[in-house]
C-alpha cells in the first residue's frame, strides 16, 4: 500500500469534482493503488467546505464520509472515532468538528469544556458556565 497524505483541497476536487482535470489526476493515482490518508485536520476542514461552501446538507456530508470510510482508497486517522462523531452528529444538533472533538477527548478519557450550550449536551462535553 503506498499511503499519502492528502490536503484538504485533494478531497475536495475527488468529490466535488468542480476542476475535473485535478480530479481525474486523484483518479489516476487511486487506481495505481495509492491510498490518501487523512488526519483530523483535513477531515474538519473537509467538512467546512462542503457544507459551508458547497451547501452540502448534513445527509450528504454523513454519505461522504461513510464513503470515504468504506474506500479502499481513503484511510481516515481513526475509523472507530469518526463513526462515532458522525453518530453524535446523526442524532445532534451539533456541529461536526465538536462532535470530533467530543470522541477523540472521550476516547483518551477527558471531559471536554465548552461554553457552547448545543455542544454541553454531548454525553463528556461540560459547560463552564461564566
Amino acid at each position: 500500500m503506498n499511503l499519502i497524505g492528502a490536503a484538504t483541497n485533494i478531497l475536495v476536487r475527488f468529490l466535488v469534482r468542480d476542476v475535473e482535470s485535478q480530479a481525474k489526476r486523484i483518479l489516476v493515482l487511486l487506481d495505481k493503488g495509492h491510498v490518501f490518508y487523512i488526519n483530523v485536520v483535513v477531515l474538519t476542514e473537509l467538512y467546512w467546505v462542503l457544507t459551508k461552501v458547497y451547501n452540502y446538507p448534513k445527509n450528504s456530508f454523513v454519505a461522504v464520509v461513510d464513503m470515504l470510510l468504506e474506500s479502499n482508497g481513503f484511510q481516515l486517522f481513526d475509523s472507530e472515532i469518526v463513526r462515532s462523531a458522525l453518530s453524535d452528529y446523526i442524532h445532534n444538533t451539533v456541529e461536526f468538528p465538536d462532535c470530533l472533538i467530543h470522541q477523540i477527548n472521550l476516547n483518551k478519557e477527558m471531559i471536554t469544556l465548552t461554553f457552547d450550550k448545543k455542544s454541553s449536551g454531548l454525553s463528556n462535553m461540560q459547560l463552564l458556565n461564566e
